[in-house]
């Protein structure tokens, strides 16, 4: 597929994702707490945050044309606090797992590797609306192997973003941006396979 056939696939994707965020969603409530001192002090509430885990994985199995993909990945964000707003984007205050990628040619019976790189996870960010939740992460490339034709060597800037539906109408998305390629994978479109879980673990203590 070439620059403008994939970039054409991307943007409509995007729109499909960018149409998902716009529903709103329902406010899930903060935490707080008050706690009542002696007579001699006067009494106070205190407005606390608890701690919150969004923990994801994804796969891709795609073949469009004679390109073929493999990806997949998983890891953990922590949240500051339990997201509440629909669309609005939370940033993670740590995060961790790893993201593979391997993206290769097949032409008059020879095999090209055109990306395979592996991605240290170290921040991201969470949203979520009533149809879609979605993670966001752009971490730079941490290994990548030298004998591949894009050239994407460790360092070198990215971006991924997933999204996991929960109505029908709208499939599982995977779309990244790396080494000044773009690449959407929407499953069912195109022959790819995608299969997103993003959860929510309720703070506890």
């Amino acid at each position: 597929m070439g620059d403008r056939g994939r970039r054409a696939v991307f943007f409509v994707c995007a729109g499909l994702l960018a149409t998902c965020l716009g529903i709103a969603g329902a406010a899930i409530a903060s935490v707080s707490s008050s706690a009542v001192v002696s007579s001699t002090q006067t009494t106070s509430t205190t407005q606390t945050t608890t701690p919150t885990t969004v923990r994801f994985s994804f796969s891709v199995n795609a073949k469009q044309g004679r390109e073929l993909t493999r990806a997949s990945g998983h890891g953990t964000l922590t949240l500051a606090e339990p997201p509440s707003q629909a669309l609005t984007r939370y940033p993670s205050t740590s995060a961790a797992g790893v993201i593979r990628f391997h993206r290769w040619k097949i032409a008059n019976g020879h095999v090209t590797d055109e990306d395979d790189f592996t991605i240290d996870l170290t921040s991201g960010h969470y949203r979520f609306n009533t149809a879609v939740t979605s993670v966001g992460t752009d971490d730079p490339v941490t290994k990548a192997a030298s004998r591949t034709t894009d050239l994407c060597s460790p360092g070198s800037p990215s971006g991924f973003g997933m999204s996991d539906s929960k109505v029908k109408s709208h499939p599982d998305f995977v779309g990244l941006e790396m080494c000044g390629v773009r690449l959407p994978y929407t499953n069912g479109v195109a022959g790819a396979r995608v299969d997103v879980t993003i959860k929510v673990e309720p703070p506890t203590g």
